[in-house]
């Protein structure tokens, strides 16, 4: 059961990763009649979290997707993915030190 709930929730995320990347692709991000500099720096916050999430390994960005953007706990995370906590844990781990490495790398590169 958790293998299929696992695989659909992996379907779904490819999914909703899909349908943001043709939104921006498209240019409706920029048509958002709210051209505040706030909504703006939300925008370019989100498009660099999103490209950060795609060097992520599939495990990696799977665990950070479940307890970072879903809110689960580890323990429940662990058991929808299968693996032990302490796997996830570090997997998780390694993820925010990449995801912390790669946002800090296009602050700095804009700059």
């Amino acid at each position: 059961m958790f293998t299929a709930m696992r695989n659909a929730w992996i379907d779904e995320t490819r999914t909703r990763t899909r349908r943001r990347e043709s939104f921006a692709a498209n240019g409706e991000a920029e048509r958002v009649p709210d051209g505040s500099v706030a909504s703006e720096e939300l925008k370019v916050q989100a498009m660099s979290i999103q490209s950060a999430m795609a060097v992520l390994p599939t495990d990696q960005r799977l665990v950070v997707a479940l307890i970072l953007v879903d809110g689960m706990s580890y323990q429940e995370a662990a058991t929808v993915l299968g693996i032990p906590e302490g796997t996830l844990t570090s997997r998780l781990s390694r993820a925010r030190a990449t995801l912390i490495a790669k946002l800090n790398e296009g602050r700095h590169g804009h700059h």
